[in-house]
């Protein structure tokens, strides 16, 4: 998809990100896929979209997300983490087919379209990426999506891949891929105990000769921790620390569980940390400690993980979630509303390693927009944006999203999706994909 022609809003609440206040009766100008202009001004442009008063942003940025297990969703209910993914995750990503992660992906794009957000970092499973990057290229969003290493100290040989196979693997990707405007690859060796500390080192190498991200799980849950303490005599992240994971261009999801001289090595080593507070609450993993991350200047980005654990991508029940487990910890004024939307925009982004591409509305930056109803009734009579979008907006609520100066949802409906066939192929591809899991 090419970056969009002419696209001007006008008459919005433009609020171009939570470090500014909002411009009433504003404008937001894309030419060619970057913002021109953002502002009060007139201009005449190909498309001319009336916000009607609606709230004008940036498009929220999910930091950790699995396209692959949506087709799960609603399956492993009510269990902690290494029972479900031993039990349950691990043997249907085993069983997946090039039919069933396309429309896995494929439903997961849409419900990130219509709730907002317009980037991602993804981590797939070991096979098929190929097909979730072919999914996020058509359906127009941004995204790196991350194929998966695990080895056969994870214990679950229908997902332990030879480490060079993999990298191989990673390689072709990168050749096919490589080059793409809005897409990216990451490396992720899945977690401390599902790859040996070798061909942990060998990935971080592979993926710094090659200039993209590591991503991978960390500190978790209590049980987590415990048994890379067991197998390795060190704290989790005290760990992969060790073995070269981590580092600015490394993003570690979750970081519930992780020790005061831990807390320094995520800071002197600028290692981002992705918050996921609904996933952490469905599976009992516990509260992450967001606000000290953030005071000792740990980037944080906000991220919904996978719909088996959650069960919705929703970027607005992920920074309402953010923001209410931080009160109940340290006081309602531990985490206040606009550092939580900055998480989800500007943290996102420079997680990515995307700032200064999106994450704002600025001159030059990514045409990448969300124009969200702020005349519902149950957002009425507030006129606070970062207390509306974590206390009183909801996924429904977002009218339009904009990627590249193309509008990727208007009306209620999805432009790049069929939204009938995916229905479709969603339930066929689930029935065939749980039979083949026998789950």
């Amino acid at each position: 998809m090419k970056p969009g022609k002419d696209l001007l809003i006008k008459n919005g609440r433009v609020w171009p990100s939570a470090g500014h206040e909002v411009i009433e009766d504003g404008s937001v100008l894309i030419r060619d896929g970057r913002i021109a202009r953002v502002g009060r001004f007139h201009a005449r442009a190909e498309t001319v979209v009336d916000a009607d008063g609606s709230l004008v942003m940036p498009g929220f940025i999910q930091g950790h997300i699995h396209l692959c297990q949506t087709l799960f969703r609603g399956g492993a209910e009510d269990m902690p983490l290494l029972p479900w993914l031993t039990r349950y995750v691990w043997q249907l990503e085993a069983a997946h087919d090039p039919s069933s992660i396309r429309a896995s992906a494929q439903l997961a794009c849409a419900e990130l379209i219509r709730g907002g957000t317009t980037a991602f970092l993804s981590m797939e499973t070991i096979r098929h990426t190929d097909e979730a990057f072919r999914v996020v290229d058509e359906c127009g969003l941004m995204g790196v999506l991350s194929h998966c290493l695990m080895d056969e100290s994870g214990g679950y040989a229908p997902l332990a891949v030879d480490i060079e196979d993999s990298l191989a693997d990673c390689d072709i990707l990168l050749q096919q891929w490589g080059g793409h405007d809005r897409l990216r690859l990451a490396v992720a060796p899945r977690f401390a105990l599902s790859c040996t500390g070798e061909n942990m080192k060998l990935a971080a190498e592979f993926a710094r000769d090659r200039k993209v991200l590591l991503h991978t799980h960390a500190s978790e849950q209590v049980a987590e921790v415990e048994l890379v303490r067991k197998r390795t005599g060190m704290f989790n992240i005290e760990y992969l620390h060790s073995v070269g994971m981590t580092g600015p261009d490394v993003c570690l999801a979750h970081c519930v569980h992780v020790e005061p001289h831990e807390h320094r090595i995520l800071a002197e080593t600028g290692t981002r940390v992705l918050h996921c507070p609904s996933a952490n609450l469905k599976l009992g993993s516990g509260i992450a400690p967001i606000p000290e991350y953030r005071k000792a200047g740990i980037t944080v980005a906000l991220g919904a993980d996978g719909a088996p654990c959650n069960n919705r991508l929703d970027m607005f029940l992920e920074m309402r979630e953010a923001g209410l487990l931080q009160k109940i910890r340290l006081g309602p004024q531990a985490l206040p509303a606009r550092e939580v939307v900055h998480m989800a925009t500007g943290g996102g982004a420079a997680a990515l390693g995307w700032d200064g591409e999106m994450g704002v509305l600025a001159e030059g930056l990514r045409g990448n927009v969300i124009l969200v109803d702020s005349n519902s009734f149950h957002v009425l009579p507030s006129e606070d944006p970062a207390s509306n979008l974590l206390y009183a907006h909801e996924a429904s609520d977002v009218v339009m999203t904009i990627v590249d100066g193309n509008i990727l949802f208007e009306d209620g409906h999805l432009t790049t999706i069929d939204e009938d066939q995916l229905r479709r192929d969603v339930r066929h591809e689930r029935k065939k994909l749980f039979k083949r899991a026998g789950i």
